[in-house]
């Protein structure tokens, strides 16, 4: 995660440790968030009646016996009755009890651009759930019909469970990865990146992760994703990062095979080495003369007929980031017109890899990805939003 960490994402690692009191559902009069003005009343041609991704966040999950609460936001859709399944489901299920839509002002204060953006806030109840945990993670999932078929996944959140996952890096590792020292935060962001690349895996290539022969996880930092991998096929798995300190405690504490890299190519891997790569937060991290010299590289240790899942920071990346209007405007312009836009420095890593100062930040437009990213792969799919404020792009080698 990087400079565009936002009030709004800083809330959302909070909402993660705190929240409401575990209990009945909230009352209406309960105290809403600060609300933050906006100027937007002026620039009425940026409201869109839906976003391009249109985001949800689960703040909070407590199981307390056999009785399950859940909490967070999720952007009504105007006009569509509830599924018959309901909003959202646990695990399939239907919550026992759910409020929704109510309103989180500090949401609306944010999406400012999405009409009606305030009215978001759900909660919900189930009394009874026997194996929160089933296969080792939690499925919290919103139902919204006409979300894509590779793009599912965006909606469902996923809690794995913590006693299997007792062995952590320590804080400062995991703040060097995620830029918070939260251990849940860093489980369910992980639990849920996975999955849902899983699932954009099996949408675009009919194929989940595991099922690849050779997969690397590249930027694998201290395993905040890899550690999700299946047990059972990490024999398939690579891991690659410029941090060795990092790279050396998946080493010593996860299945597959760790190495280290440095910030420039080449990576240590013959050419043709992996059927299917992933890659969360590393091209969102450098400049267009770096990034080429890395889709190069990647063509060259992919075989034919390989899958690459990377993200990048595109439109949903400039809806969190709480612009003024014409700041909004301003990036809206900027990425259309040149395609990648440096965005500001990044600190993350500094003490931790050399990386001459080419760690930084950095916006990507759609259009520019398919233009130029087509020269090393078949750009098959941009999923908006897939991975939080951050766009999945879906690459195919010939």
């Amino acid at each position: 995660m990087n400079a565009m960490r936002t009030e709004l994402l800083d809330r959302l690692n909070r909402w993660m440790r705190g929240g409401r009191r575990r209990g009945a559902i909230a009352a209406d009069d309960a105290p809403a968030p600060p609300v933050v003005e906006s100027d937007a009343g002026t620039d009425r041609d940026l409201i869109v009646p839906r976003l391009c991704a249109e985001p949800w966040y689960v703040d909070k999950v407590a199981i307390e016996g056999d009785r399950l609460y859940a909490a967070g936001w999720s952007m009504a859709v105007p006009g569509q009755p509830e599924p018959p399944q309901g909003w959202f489901t646990v695990n399939g299920r239907r919550f026992d009890a759910m409020r929704y839509p109510f309103p989180r002002p500090d949401v609306g204060a944010v999406f400012w651009m999405r009409e009606g953006a305030s009215l978001c806030g759900f909660e919900g109840t189930i009394e009874r759930i026997a194996e929160p945990y089933p296969d080792g993670v939690l499925e919290i999932r919103r139902i919204v019909a006409d979300t894509p078929g590779v793009e599912r996944g965006r909606d469902s959140w996923f809690k794995p469970d913590p006693a299997l996952h007792a062995n952590l890096p320590d804080e400062d590792r995991r703040f060097r990865v995620i830029g918070d020292r939260d251990p849940n935060g860093f489980l369910i962001s992980g639990a849920t990146d996975f999955h849902r690349i899983d699932r954009a895996a099996l949408g675009a290539a009919g194929r989940r992760l595991h099922e690849f022969d050779r997969v690397l996880d590249w930027g694998a930092g201290c395993g905040r994703v890899a550690r999700h991998f299946p047990v059972g096929a990490a024999d398939r798995l690579t891991g690659c990062d410029i941090d060795g300190d990092n790279v050396d405690w998946c080493a010593a504490n996860l299945r597959g095979t760790f190495v280290r890299c440095a910030m420039s190519p080449p990576l240590p891997f013959p050419d043709a080495s992996f059927d299917a790569v992933y890659g969360v937060s590393v091209f969102t991290h450098m400049r267009e003369p770096m990034q080429l010299l890395w889709l190069e590289e990647l063509a060259r240790i992919t075989a034919p007929g390989a899958w690459v899942f990377v993200t990048v920071h595109g439109r949903t990346a400039i809806d969190f980031s709480r612009p003024s209007p014409s700041e909004y405007r301003r990036l809206l312009g900027e990425v259309a017109s040149n395609g990648i836009v440096f965005n500001g420095a990044n600190t993350q890593l500094d003490g931790h890899a050399e990386h001459g100062g080419e760690y930084v930040n950095v916006l990507h437009g759609s259009d520019y990805i398919r233009r130029v990213w087509s020269r090393f792969f078949a750009v098959e799919h941009i999923l908006p939003g897939y991975i939080l404020h951050h766009d999945l792009v879906v690459l195919r080698k010939p």
